[in-house]
């Protein structure tokens, strides 16, 4: 077909999709037409509305978006990386990754392309190869979110995802998603007594530490110290006992409460 056949055929499709957009979507894609109808050759203004029937999973209108940006911009810096995306959205990794292999070699500095590969990469069981491009994302980002440090832990063996995660709490802080994953592999790698005072750090600084206290009794139960694991039961108990009456009478904390006491004493 020729190109400028295929640059009708997309502006046709393009048309049809603004009739159906989402609800949530309108305000946007509503200047986004302003936009391009007031600069109807500008590829980025295409891009940007790709992106967004991408993230609302209109494949077939982001794709045509994609395709008119091509025809007036095919270097444009973003184009590989858009597409690169819908074609992940879509369950097409291989492909993704070929498209956002170009995007990082274009701007090896595009963060959201080295994601996005990281995605393609692990989603192909290529984990080292998603690992690094996010070590290099970390790298980079003053303040990483935890979404995406526990992304990158994730695709490391357990020893080197603990030593990694304890890097990067000590950057961006212990924050509570971080300190779980944490826990989990303690216990993984061994580090019982490790996990252990974490639940104890993790006890003292809450407004609720009973929760944290009966985890360190199923912390000691499942490795075998059943005395301390009964001490540390019997400790969640006197400190659910010792709530205020509207709290400790709730339902939540009445099941909790009817759990604890069979494990305290475990022949009643």
């Amino acid at each position: 077909m020729p190109r400028r056949a295929i640059f009708t055929l997309c502006c046709t499709l393009l048309g049809a999709a603004s009739a159906s957009a989402h609800p949530e979507i309108e305000a946007a894609l509503g200047r986004l037409n302003a936009r391009i109808a007031a600069a109807p050759t500008e590829a980025g203004a295409y891009i940007e509305r790709g992106e967004l029937y991408t993230r609302h999973e209109e494949w077939t209108a982001a794709e045509a978006n994609f395709l008119v940006a091509a025809e007036l911009a095919p270097a444009h810096p973003r184009l590989d990386r858009a597409r690169g995306a819908l074609a992940l959205a879509r369950g097409e990794p291989a492909s993704a990754r070929q498209m956002l292999d170009r995007a990082v070699a274009v701007s090896p500095t595009d963060h959201e392309a080295r994601v996005l590969r990281a995605r393609a990469a692990a989603a192909l069981g290529d984990t080292a190869a998603a690992a690094r491009d996010l070590a290099v994302v970390l790298d980079a980002l003053p303040s990483p979110p935890p979404e995406l440090i526990l992304f990158h832990v994730g695709l490391l063996p357990p020893a080197a995802a603990l030593v990694q995660l304890e890097a990067m709490m000590a950057r961006v802080g212990p924050a509570l998603v971080l300190q779980l994953r944490a826990l989990e592999f303690e216990e993984a790698t061994g580090r019982v007594d490790a996990a252990l005072h974490r639940l104890g750090t993790l006890a003292t600084q809450s407004e609720r530490p009973e929760t944290w206290i009966r985890r360190r009794g199923d912390l000691l139960s499942r490795h075998g110290r059943a005395a301390e694991a009964r001490l540390a039961y019997a400790a969640a108990l006197a400190a659910a006992l010792a709530l205020p009456d509207w709290l400790r009478t709730s339902p939540d904390t009445r099941q909790f409460i009817a759990e604890l006491r069979p494990l305290v004493n475990p022949s009643t």
